[in-house]
């Protein structure tokens, strides 16, 4: 229960962390979180944890707090913004990457040497997690801009938008990601579990985040 609780801790961080950076940063603050946010998600999709009985990746909510940052810029840039996001996230994935993959292979000091061994050893059997989560978002973010903006076209209404592209979007992530990063290596049903507690958190988040949206569109 304790990492139900710390989940939700970690999505108000996120939430309060975008509107701060937005207000006295404007766009570019949304900019800097999305890059800092998609970092940190590909670190922590690393790591797994038990939610009810079912193990689960990390990197969940600051992934699914990137959509609502884009959906932000979108409201205020327009669609074709989110392609020049997306430019800047994948730049910013593969120097991240290689600069703590370069890290890792620098020889360590006997100081510590459990901790640099682990930090070694990070991405040893996790590149396929990495790319799985660097494509799913990617992907999905490129569509979620067309389909957030044509909902907002038909129904110019945030709440329509948003959770109606969540729903469809956050399904999206959840099954490409489990395809991505775990096909050949857990069995169908497994696969299946886990995508759906996937779906399951994204999407609260990011039904959640819809009022960062509301409060976003107010800020000049």
């Amino acid at each position: 229960m304790i990492n139900i609780y710390l989940l939700v801790i970690e999505l108000i961080v996120c939430l309060i962390s975008m509107l701060l950076l937005y207000k006295y940063c404007q766009i570019n603050g949304l900019y800097a979180y999305t890059i800092v946010a998609f970092i940190i998600s590909n670190i922590m999709t690393l790591k797994i944890i038990p939610i009810i009985d079912f193990d689960i990746n990390l990197g969940i909510i600051p992934l699914t707090t990137i959509f609502i940052a884009s959906n932000i810029i979108i409201q205020k840039q327009g669609n074709e913004e989110i392609k020049k996001l997306s430019l800047i996230l994948v730049a910013s994935s593969c120097i991240s990457f290689g600069i703590i993959y370069l890290t890792s292979l620098l020889k360590s000091s006997n100081i510590n040497l459990f901790i640099n061994r682990s930090f070694d050893n990070i991405f040893i059997g996790s590149e396929r997690l990495y790319f799985a989560n660097n494509v799913t978002l990617l992907y999905s973010i490129l569509l979620n801009s067309k389909l957030y903006s044509y909902l907002k076209s038909v129904k110019n209404q945030i709440w329509v938008s948003n959770i109606f592209s969540s729903i469809i979007i956050q399904f999206l992530v959840s099954i490409l990601f489990t395809i991505a990063a775990y096909t050949f290596l857990k069995e169908p049903i497994e696969m299946l579990q886990l995508a759906v507690l996937r779906y399951m958190i994204s999407l609260i988040a990011a039904i959640i985040g819809t009022i960062n949206i509301y409060i976003g569109s107010k800020i000049k």
